[in-house]
C-alpha cells in the first residue's frame, strides 16, 4: 500500500472512530450518575463527554484526574479543556486503532487501541508532573518574596496576593487558596488553636503533595506570628533552598544508575539483536536450501 493510501486510511480511521465512540457512548448513558465528583462542571459538559466520562469512571478515579487537569492548567496547559475532552480523545483513538488492527489482520497492531486508549491520559499525567515539579522548584522563591514583604511592613494577606499575581502553577495554587477564602468567608491564616483550618492550609494539603501542606502550614504559623515573621519566613526560604538543592544533587547522583538501563533497552539490546539477525540470515537461508 502506497504512502498516500495509508494516510488516507488513517484519515478514514480517525472519523470513523470517532463516531463509533459516539455511538457506544449513546448506548452508556446509564453511567451518567458516576460523575457526580464536581456537579457544576459536569452539568456545563457536553453530553458526549458525560457519557465518555461514565464509562472511564467505573475503571478509574475521575477525581484523581480532575485534580491532575488543575494541576496542568495552572502551568498553562490545556487551558479550557474539561476532563471529557480526554475521555472523548482516548475512545477516539482507541477505536482507531483497533480498526487498524482489523484491518492489516497482524495481532501486534491490536497495541495501537491499547496506545490510543493510554495517549490522551499519558499526555495529562506528564503535564500534571511538570506541573507539580515547578512548584516545588518554585518554593524557595516565593517564600523569599513574601519574606521580603513581610519586612517592609506588607501584611501577610497582602503579601500572599501579591506573589499570586507571579507566573507559574505555584501562583496559581496561592490564587486559588485566595478564591476558596473569598468564596467561603474563610481567614486565609487562622491561629493554631482554631477550630477549622486556614484557607491557605486547606487548598495546599488537600492536592496530596506533602511539601506544599508543610509550606502552608509554616506560612500560617508567620502569619500569626507578627512581627516576628518577615525572620521566620526568611529562614524558611532559605531551608527550602537549601532542600531543593539537595534533592537535585541526589537527582544527578542517581543519574547513572537510571540511564544505563534506558541506555540497555533502546541502544544496546536492539543493535545486538540485528547484529545476531545479519549472522543467522545466511545460515538459516543456507539450511533451507539444502533441505
Amino acid at each position: 500500500m502506497s504512502f498516500v493510501g495509508v494516510l488516507f486510511m488513517a484519515f478514514g480511521l480517525g472519523i470513523a472512530g470517532y463516531w463509533s465512540a459516539h455511538a457506544l457512548l449513546n448506548r452508556a448513558g446509564a453511567y451518567g450518575h458516576l460523575l457526580a465528583f464536581r456537579g457544576a462542571e459536569t452539568e456545563e459538559a457536553p453530553g458526549l463527554e458525560r457519557r465518555a466520562l461514565g464509562l472511564f469512571g467505573r475503571v478509574m478515579s475521575l477525581a484523581e484526574w480532575e485534580r491532575r487537569l488543575r494541576w496542568a492548567q495552572r502551568n498553562g496547559r490545556f487551558q479550557g479543556k474539561r476532563l471529557g475532552t480526554f475521555a472523548v480523545q482516548s475512545l477516539t483513538f482507541g477505536v482507531a486503532g483497533a480498526g487498524v488492527a482489523m484491518l492489516t489482520g497482524v495481532p501486534i497492531m491490536w497495541l495501537l487501541a491499547l496506545l490510543g486508549l493510554a495517549l490522551p491520559w499519558v499526555r495529562l499525567y506528564s503535564a500534571a508532573e511538570d506541573a507539580r515539579e515547578a512548584t516545588l522548584r518554585d518554593l524557595p522563591a516565593v517564600a523569599a518574596i513574601v519574606a521580603a514583604e513581610l519586612a517592609a511592613g506588607t501584611p501577610p494577606e497582602e503579601a500572599v496576593r501579591r506573589a499570586a499575581v507571579l507566573p507559574g502553577p505555584l501562583a496559581g495554587l496561592l490564587d486559588d487558596a485566595l478564591t476558596f477564602a473569598r468564596e467561603t468567608g474563610r481567614p486565609l491564616f487562622v491561629p493554631a488553636t482554631a477550630s477549622v483550618r486556614g484557607a491557605m492550609v486547606e487548598v495546599f494539603s488537600r492536592d496530596g503533595v506533602p511539601a506544599l501542606a508543610v509550606f502552608a502550614r509554616q506560612l500560617n504559623t508567620v502569619a500569626v506570628k507578627g512581627a516576628e515573621g518577615a525572620e521566620i519566613m526568611a529562614g524558611v526560604a532559605q531551608s527550602l533552598a537549601d532542600e531543593y538543592q539537595a534533592v537535585m544533587e541526589r537527582r544527578i547522583e542517581q543519574l547513572d544508575s537510571r540511564i544505563w538501563p534506558i541506555i540497555a533497552l533502546f541502544f544496546f539490546f536492539p543493535f545486538v539483536g540485528v547484529l545476531v539477525l545479519v549472522n543467522l540470515l545466511p545460515a538459516l537461508r543456507a539450511m533451507g536450501m539444502g533441505g
